[in-house]
């Protein structure tokens, strides 16, 4: 096993007595770190999950990989673990339900098997809301109780955060925000509803955007990047060919912002955050995303309502984080 570990850390672990196990359980790797209480990963180890092989191997593979993890670790140091998934997840129980990502984990009960498998406190959540808990602790949003956040990928999955705790719904199934209607005829997304934000500004969204106009043949140094392959259609792709001016893929990103910036007006008057935050893959994206998505804000709002929309910090680190922030939110006296 490989740890990467960040430069003068082992100080702090050698130090510390409040350390935290994370787990990002996603559906081709899990991600496993140890973490300090002020949110420094000190050790981090990723490899793959094998998802079809079912949970109880990849359970027992990750179980083998925090033995090694915390070989050097007194036990008396460590306040327990968080684990982010994908997938709909009952609080207090920590059972995943259903996930897109681990179709065969259907009602695995996470937060009992890790409890009797290491002999410590565990905590489990939706790696969105986490990533929302980690911001909110950690990154962009720190300082602010009420905030929103968007992570934009192939889907669109987020959190909400008011005052001061994540907004969990009456079955821990609140914020699935992708999938709020934009527009009644629009396109069919992949949870069977027509119209949602995910089927209209997600990456997957914007890849299809983008083939509907070249399939009709226009000209754009798009065809150029993935060298005639329209199979080769991707949100990075058509990010690539507006940063170089392609008008094709300047009007692909325009619209997919313009439909992120009316679902972002639809969640300021519904939450009155004062803080959106948006992450993942698309967001590196820039002021492609962020400038029309500011535009569209503006022109929608309530003239009195005011909310800042800013990029997250922690990056791929965000549900990592937030598995922390959980911990942390169930352990402070």
């Amino acid at each position: 096993m490989i740890y990467y570990r960040k430069s003068g850390m082992e100080q702090s672990l050698s130090q510390s007595k409040h350390l935290i196990l994370s787990l990002d359980l996603g559906g081709t790797q899990f991600r496993l770190a140890l973490a300090d209480e002020k949110g420094q990963l000190l050790r981090r180890y990723a490899a793959p999950i094998y998802s079809e092989q079912g949970p109880e191997q990849a359970i027992r593979r990750i179980k083998d990989a925090i033995t090694e993890m915390l070989s050097d670790v007194d036990p008396a140091a460590l306040r327990g673990m968080g684990v982010a998934t994908a997938g709909l997840v009952t609080p207090g129980t920590g059972v995943l339900l259903t996930s897109p990502n681990l179709l065969s984990w259907y009602n695995t009960p996470l937060k009992e098997v890790f409890e009797h498998e290491l002999q410590f406190p565990v905590w489990v959540g939706n790696d969105a809301n986490l990533a929302a808990l980690g911001e909110r602790r950690f990154g962009a949003g720190r300082g602010s109780d009420d905030l929103v956040y968007l992570t934009i990928s192939t889907g669109i999955g987020g959190g909400v955060i008011t005052g001061g705790k994540p907004l969990l719904g009456s079955s821990g199934f609140a914020a699935e925000l992708g999938h709020m209607t934009i527009d009644l005829n629009g396109p069919r997304c992949n949870c069977g509803n027509v119209g949602c934000l995910e089927a209209m500004a997600s990456g997957t969204a914007i890849a299809r955007l983008a083939l509907e106009k070249l399939s009709t043949g226009e000209v754009s140094v798009i065809t150029d990047l993935i060298a005639g392959d329209l199979t080769k259609v991707t949100a990075e792709v058509v990010c690539e060919a507006a940063n170089a001016g392609d008008s094709v893929a300047c009007g692909v990103m325009h619209t997919a912002a313009t439909n992120l910036g009316v679902g972002v007006a639809n969640l300021v008057h519904i939450f009155n955050p004062e803080l959106v935050i948006i992450g993942g893959g698309v967001s590196n994206a820039g002021e492609l995303l962020f400038e029309p998505v500011r535009q569209v804000v503006a022109a929608r709002i309530m003239p009195d309502i005011t909310v800042r929309i800013v990029p997250a910090a922690l990056g791929d680190n965000s549900s990592l984080l937030g598995a922390v922030a959980l911990v942390l939110e169930n352990t402070s006296s």
